[in-house]
């Protein structure tokens, strides 16, 4: 039976006292986080429930931050869109009022895959997700190493929903954090004999250190299979791009940009090329291409949108329209002589 479609609902940020400074200090012995989902009862009404145990009393919608009375009864002082804002909320409260923090939250555990990314709630359209508010939530009682055995999740790792990070957000910088204390690590571990900070030596080290960061990154995107990265590095290869070998799928998206539609589509077959455009509008790939505007908005020019026009005439939604909706209104508005 398909998971119920829960309506959308924006959570306004909310505070029960205007500040800190107002919240009692006397009268209550700790401050909880609890995850919180918004579900229907049977009168067609919404409601609140705390999300505990699995993806059954989802979806996630907000977090609040509760006040544990000494008597044992709990006040909610805080509603908040984001676990990061519930969590750095209560912190702030612990540390005025010198109260313990616990909550139902840090007993939550999602699923990490490599390459992939978290295993989605399955309200979600797609089965992985790279933003841990969208991953399925389970109580660390019921998240078993065995639990997706037989499926796309079976080699994933179990870690602590409150400590996730969104791999969708800044990731070149992400990157190069990564490849740097890797880097001085190597070089801290090899004493005299590193080479010279800045020398050509030190570049190749760090060079040949990112193929070797970036095959063990948890969270390295993977949008293209083994025939496609093929197709792909061969294609880029004979362009005006020089290919070490190990450029991860998110830096050969970054050269599919930069390269002309002809060089990758001409000659190419009809069934490869929809399981390559496929590979292009998927959530992966989709995170890939629009870090790389971000970084530079000239990415967004004649590859894209070759992609996007090949994506409509294949009857594949494009992911990419409004890089050129704006264009295309215009378009449509001219008059015709």
């Amino acid at each position: 039976m398909p998971a119920p479609i829960i309506p959308e609902v924006p959570v306004t940020p909310w505070t029960l006292y205007p500040t800190i400074a107002d919240i009692p200090g006397k009268g209550f012995k700790g401050i909880e986080v609890e995850a919180i989902a918004i579900e229907k009862d049977y009168g067609g009404q919404l409601y609140c429930t705390r999300l505990v145990f699995s993806p059954e009393d989802g979806p996630l919608k907000m977090c609040s931050v509760y006040l544990r009375e000494e008597g044992g009864g709990a006040v909610c002082i805080a509603d908040l869109p984001t676990k990061e804002e519930a969590i750095a909320y209560a912190m702030e409260v612990a540390e005025a009022r010198r109260w313990p923090v616990n909550g139902s939250i840090w007993h939550l555990r999602i699923c990490e895959v490599s390459g992939k990314g978290y295993v989605a709630d399955p309200r979600e359209t797609t089965p992985f997700t790279l933003d841990p508010a969208k991953a399925a939530l389970y109580h660390h009682t019921i998240a078993k190493p065995d639990l997706f055995a037989g499926g796309p999740a079976e080699h994933g790792r179990w870690i602590s929903f409150a400590d996730a990070g969104n791999h969708a957000i800044d990731r070149a910088a992400e990157r190069e954090a990564l490849l740097n204390r890797v880097f001085d690590a190597a070089v801290a571990a090899m004493g005299v004999s590193a080479p010279a900070k800045g020398s050509s030596d030190a570049e190749r080290m760090r060079e040949m250190l990112r193929a070797a960061v970036e095959a063990n990154r948890s969270d390295r995107l993977v949008v293209f299979d083994v025939d496609q990265r093929s197709v792909i590095e061969e294609t880029l290869d004979e362009d005006r791009f020089e290919l070490t070998g190990h450029e991860s799928d998110e830096d050969l998206c970054d050269l599919i940009l930069a390269a002309s539609p002809h060089d990758l589509f001409d000659n190419m077959e009809a069934d490869f090329e929809i399981g390559l455009l496929k590979a292009l509008a998927s959530d992966s790939a989709v995170v890939a291409i629009e870090g790389a505007i971000d970084r530079s908005p000239l990415a967004a020019g004649r590859m894209l949108k070759s992609i996007h026009l090949r994506l409509e005439r294949r009857g594949i939604e494009s992911p990419f329209a409004q890089h050129f909706a704006e264009a295309e209104s215009e378009a449509a508005a001219a008059p015709r002589g």
